[in-house]
């Protein structure tokens, strides 16, 4: 029963990502893991210091890199950036509802690993959302790296 319900979170968490909103270049979605996967992952995770239960829910993304969560975080975050087994960002997605009525994010964008520090911060507003999760909302990423090296993570293929 649990492998199913990590197996059913992983599908809806690939799906709600199914769609890359910086650049619009399709977000590749990873097949549902076996057993070997998620330990894999897991191991990872904890290395990264990301939190228990944190599957990596996208395979690399141009000018990003992978996308890793706790399904139940979703669609708000935190979702983390991952490149070549290093940390690159941190990332939340709140609405533009929730912007207009208040609500507060407090520690959020927290460093994992205490030694990261933020490089910079990209805000951008997707006034119809994205594939997903197509609600007006803000993408907002935190990175641990410059612009230009993250803008040439997982080039997209050429036309």
């Amino acid at each position: 029963m649990k492998k199913f319900l990590l197996t059913a979170a992983l599908l809806f968490a690939t799906q709600a990502f199914a769609q890359d909103s910086m650049e619009g270049h399709p977000m590749p979605a990873p097949a549902a893991p076996t057993e070997e996967q998620m330990a894999e992952m897991a191991e990872t995770a904890m290395r990264l210091g990301l939190p228990e239960g944190t599957i990596k829910i996208s395979e690399c993304v141009p000018g990003m890199g992978e996308h890793w969560a706790r399904p139940q975080d979703l669609p708000l975050g935190p979702i983390y950036g991952v490149l070549d087994g290093s940390l690159v960002f941190v990332e939340i997605m709140p609405s533009h509802a929730d912007f207009i009525a208040g609500k507060s994010w407090v520690d959020v964008l927290k460093t994992p690993k205490w030694f990261l520090k933020i490089n910079h911060v990209d805000i951008e507003f997707l006034p119809q959302g994205h594939d997903g999760y197509p609600v007006p909302h803000y993408d907002i990423h935190a990175y641990y790296v410059s612009h230009d090296e993250h803008m040439g993570f997982c080039p997209p293929p050429a036309p």
